[in-house]
């Protein structure tokens, strides 16, 4: 009896062991990242430079919905302090080598294209030589405790990837993650590290047979994955002077994922990239706002073109109704949940200075950071039409058009004050936009 039992436990483990391993995949990724500081004080901005990243995962999937992965990674971020934007200007550069260990957990869309979504965290190693190599010991300890950045970091991840299943055990994929970090590596502007991700790998399953198709659930045939780019017009509103703040044009790009909950009605999601954003033409004191006195109505007014940029990551969550055959008009509504990953002012300020004998003009140059000013999310809702045409026997092409409304105020305080010019004001400003896209609609069940 006891044999038989030992038996049963055997067979159950083996049989376990086994399915567990059909779903395992190991791999490799490459690609590059875009450093971005994540900072609450100081203005001279840090722009966005790029670095390489190199790695390793494992990634195990549960049924055909979800994906755990982790593994190791590479990369080297470099960031760049630049200072007096004006001809005179200069910049410090700044390398980091870390080596990072993610734990992700993702949702994940069945078929042969598949695209996962999710986030989680990890954990980083800084490798400089100069503070953890050889080098090192060419300081004391008293100069190391004082002067060398955190040896360690821990931070957040959120990740997605499209990924296509070649067959059975090879897999391709193109990954985009952004990562924010959690210790103060520049002291002086409050800075974490932060950068935004782009790798291509390629995956294996060691275990899985070497069969040359994927298997599609049957509840893959309600989901449809929309890849998507285009252009954002933004309407920023301000309850202040909404006339003073013009419409600025930025890149908008992301994927949707659309699930069928009958022949005409859906429920759908996704993640999208999004520059919104506002320009300034006028005379005045400010770079960032509309301003056109100073302390105590002080008037020292210079004419100042400028164009104020949010970059946000958002995730909507909505409804789609669909009428039509062939050519079918679908119209959406719902909610979004925007994530702010960068917000800077760019642009020129001409002053004038005169007297009984000279005449001088001042051109500057700024790229101001505004991470401090402006909050960290926003929230609102959008509805939107989408005309879509068979063209492909895989898929249809599309164009649409969706209007945003935001209902948060961006500014974290409403008593702001300029370095150099010392005022008040009480504004709110909200996001309203246009986006004008193309893209592709592809039906899970014809992969």
């Amino acid at each position: 009896m006891l044999s038989k039992i030992s038996s049963t436990v055997l067979l159950f483990l083996l049989i376990s062991s086994y399915t567990f391993a059909q779903n395992l995949i190991v791999g490799i990724e490459n690609g590059i990242n875009f450093s971005n500081i994540r900072k609450s004080e100081d203005y001279n901005r840090m722009p966005a430079q790029m670095g390489p990243v190199n790695g390793l995962f494992i990634k195990y999937w549960v049924g055909d919905w979800f994906t755990f992965q982790s593994g190791t990674k590479y990369t080297t971020l470099y960031y760049s302090r630049n200072q007096n934007y004006n001809y005179n200007g200069y910049a410090d550069l700044f390398k980091y080598n870390f080596l990072r260990i993610p734990l992700l957990a993702k949702f994940k869309t069945p078929g042969r294209l598949n695209f996962e979504i999710g986030g989680g965290a990890y954990y980083t190693l800084l490798m400089n030589d100069e503070f953890r190599g050889k080098d090192r010991d060419l300081h004391t300890k008293e100069y190391q405790n004082e002067n060398f950045p955190p040896m360690n970091d821990w931070g957040w991840i959120i990740a997605s990837s499209v990924n296509y299943n070649i067959n059975n055990k090879f897999s391709l994929f193109l990954n985009g993650q952004i990562t924010t970090g959690n210790e103060e590596y520049f002291e002086s502007e409050k800075g974490k590290m932060g950068a935004t991700e782009i790798t291509f790998g390629i995956g294996y399953k060691p275990f899985a047979k070497a069969d040359n198709f994927i298997r599609n659930d049957s509840l893959g045939q309600n989901i449809k994955i929309i890849p998507h780019t285009g252009i954002n017009i933004s309407r920023t509103h301000s309850n202040k002077y909404p006339n003073e703040y013009y419409n600025k044009v930025g890149l908008s790009s992301g994927v949707s994922l659309k699930f069928l909950l009958s022949p005409n009605f859906s429920f759908v999601t996704g993640a999208w990239y999004e520059r919104k954003g506002y320009s300034l033409d006028y005379y005045g004191n400010s770079n960032f706002i509309y301003k056109t006195t100073g302390s105590a109505g002080y008037q020292n007014l210079s004419k100042i073109y400028s164009d104020t940029h949010l970059d946000y990551i958002t995730f909507p969550v909505g409804f789609e109704i669909s009428v039509g055959q062939r050519a079918r008009s679908n119209f959406s509504f719902g909610s979004y949940y925007s994530l702010l990953q960068n917000v800077f002012t760019e642009g020129e300020r001409e002053s004038t200075y005169s007297s009984s004998n000279q005449y001088q003009v001042y051109r500057q140059f700024f790229n101001e950071s505004q991470d401090h000013w402006v909050k960290k999310s926003d929230i609102g809702f959008f509805v939107g039409y989408r005309m879509e045409f068979p063209v492909f026997e895989w898929g249809n092409i599309f164009a649409s058009a969706s209007q945003s409304f935001g209902v948060k105020n961006l500014f974290n305080n409403m008593e702001v004050r300029d370095p150099g010019q010392l005022y008040y004001f009480r504004e709110k400003m909200y996001n309203n936009s246009t986006t004008i896209s193309v893209g592709i609609t592809i039906p899970v069940s014809k992969n």
